[in-house]
């Protein structure tokens, strides 16, 4: 009681003595006004609707209005103040509707529909009155009526090609799936610009499609459009766009190759979908989209990039697959070498070029050949700042990789510099706090990162919170650091690839500190490595050592769902199903519970 009369002085006071807002209140009277509609606080909500709605004719407000004096039962009041302003306006239905919406709410079922019939006889043949007609009944979520309205207006205005495109919504708001779909191809039929509205509409509704009915319907009206209308290039368009929602590259290719052999492209379309792919890890569908494109011959304007787009998907399926062959990677850099063997290639692909140098030295061991690439390439002229701070950015992770450790961080200082608060710049500090911490520099290090944990690069942000509350945790109590400092030499060793050592400091570590807070995360290292190494087994026993032996410290849910996704990727479902429940039950808040709730509704389906 004592609320409601707080709410209602603070209503006097806006509205004052003459029962009309002032200019400078109105947008003070509406937070307020919605605030009290929000919490359910009906009675000076409906004060402040009423006053707002009085002095702007605000069609908003005066819904709220009629919408307070429903929810509080004050059926009578609402009718005459709807009829009020049906006599103020005769022609406009949204107030002719409201009144409609208010009998219903009352329960005079009758009347509000011989009031709703009563609209839609009235109709006018106009366009604009008519889609205001419908969405009117929509905001009271009358979609049959909506639908009724939109046809009606069909013959008023004697085009029965009028409203496709808004029949289909209201099919889409009663998730009927199959005629949406047969109304906004047929929209699309009429007018191809809707492509992109209809794209947004169906990603909406393949989102919410569980079952994957619409995924179906939508595949099958498609192919059979396609079938009658071979020269509609939407309906390709579509279907593509359909099958890269699905990932479903190789069907995706298809309708590109299709598409650009019609409109006589050239390639763009299937770079693009390369690109996709990849990211996707479909490789071989991404290898056959460049291909495609440099068949294209030397002339297309595509053709150098679809020859750096073949380099460097087999660098990522190389690098996906952990590939420890020593000729595949030795041919891929000879592959790269050939394309390099210009100059002026330098300039326009220096991505390309620190995968080449990445390769030569993590993979190759040619620290030096990969050195001498990318001093090369700082050479370079016409290189913008973004490029010059990439390549310079690998040629720092080759120089700690090469154990040139002051070379590294003063390279990674240098593009720090360069790119203040900007993502790259944010990675340079963490990587340079990372080559301090390898140094067993740990306070310097947790001070760099302190500083970047605002960084708007959420992925860096978040691996500086836990390197910084790596060192914090670990040195609070273990004043000498003796063990932390041994974990971070066993992690420079991994860095440097220099897998038997860093195993072997791991175990050091275990054997001299085996009740330190750091024993579990020496088991998850040595997991991380065993994989790297495709000694499965091995990994999946230091997984299970720490589900086991230490289910309450916070490795045990990343180290429960790092089996799952090896199970998974070894084909063995019950156990990846079991891993990732274990997830949601036993670590239900993990910040890894929503991907595993995903991936068990993969597996089980």
């Amino acid at each position: 009681m004592k609320k409601y009369i707080v709410s209602i002085i603070l209503v006097i006071s806006l509205i004052g003595t003459t029962n009309s807002l002032g200019q400078q209140n109105i947008q003070t009277a509406s937070q307020l006004a919605f605030k009290y509609f929000r919490d359910k606080e009906y009675k000076p909500a409906s004060v402040l609707f009423h006053d707002l709605f009085t002095s702007t004719q605000s069609k908003t407000y005066f819904n709220y209005y009629i919408d307070c004096l429903l929810h509080l039962k004050n059926y009578q009041d609402a009718e005459k103040f709807i009829k009020k302003q049906i006599k103020k306006h005769p022609g406009d239905n949204n107030f002719q509707i409201a009144l409609g919406y208010a009998y219903k709410q009352a329960g005079d079922i009758d009347d509000s529909k011989n009031q709703y019939n009563k609209v839609i006889q009235k109709l006018i043949p106009v366009k604009s009155a008519i889609t205001s007609t419908a969405n009117s009944f929509l905001g009271k979520r009358e979609y049959e009526l909506a639908g009724k309205t939109y046809l009606s207006g069909r013959k008023l205005i004697n085009q029965e090609d009028a409203f496709h495109y808004e029949i289909a919504n209201i099919f889409y708001y009663q998730k009927d799936y199959k005629n949406m779909v047969k109304e906004y191809l047929m929209a699309l039929a009429i007018d191809e610009s809707k492509l992109n509205l209809i794209e947004n509409r169906l990603q909406s509704a393949l989102f919410q499609d569980i079952d994957s009915s619409l995924g179906s319907i939508l595949k099958n009206q498609l192919l059979e459009k396609i079938q009658k209308s071979r020269n509609n290039i939407r309906f390709k368009e579509l279907l593509l766009w359909y099958f890269m929602q699905k990932k479903q590259f190789s069907a995706a290719l298809d309708q590109a190759m299709s598409i650009d052999l019609i409109q006589n492209e050239d390639g763009s379309r299937l770079l693009e979908l390369a690109k996709l792919a990849s990211s996707n890890k479909d490789y071989k569908t991404a290898l056959r989209c460049y291909q495609i494109v440099i068949n294209k011959g030397n002339k297309s304007p595509q053709y150098f990039n679809a020859k750096i787009g073949i380099l460097d998907t087999h660098y990522f399926q190389l690098k996906d697959n952990n590939s420890d062959s020593l000729e595949e990677w030795q041919t891929l850099s000879n592959q790269y070498e050939e394309f390099f063997n210009q100059q002026e290639m330098i300039a326009k692909a220096p991505l390309a070029l620190i995968k080449f140098a990445h390769i030569k030295a993590f993979y190759l061991k040619n620290n030096n050949k990969a050195i001498e690439l990318l001093q090369k390439a700082l050479s370079t002229k016409n290189l913008n700042t973004k490029n010059r701070s990439n390549i310079k950015m690998e040629l720092a992770d080759v120089k700690l990789f090469n154990d040139e450790k002051w070379d590294a961080i003063l390279l990674y200082a240098q593009i720090e510099k360069s790119n203040k608060n900007n993502p790259l710049g944010f990675e340079a500090k963490f990587k340079k706090a990372k080559a301090s911490y390898y140094m067993g520099e740990l306070n310097w290090a947790k001070a760099q990162l302190d500083a970047i944990k605002g960084s708007t690069s959420k992925l860096i942000a978040n691996d500086a919170i836990a390197l910084s509350q790596l060192i914090s945790d670990n040195t609070t109590l273990d004043t000498t650091e003796t063990a932390l400092k041994t974990y971070a030499e066993a992690e420079f060793l991994s860095y440097k690839k220099q897998d038997s050592s860093a195993l072997q400091t791991l175990d050091l570590l275990i054997k001299n500190h085996p009740d330190h807070s750091l024993t579990d995360e020496a088991y998850y290292k040595k997991a991380e490595i065993y994989l790297s190494e495709k000694k499965i087994e091995k990994a999946i026993y230091n997984l299970n050592l720490i589900v086991n032996k230490y289910p309450y410290n916070s490795l045990a849910d990343k180290a429960l769902f790092q089996l799952g996704t090896v199970y998974e990727k070894q084909s063995q479902k019950e156990k990846a199903i079991n891993s990732y429940k274990l997830v949601l039950t036993k670590y239900p808040d993990s910040i890894f519970s929503i991907e595993a709730r995903d991936r068990l509704h993969k597996l089980q389906r």
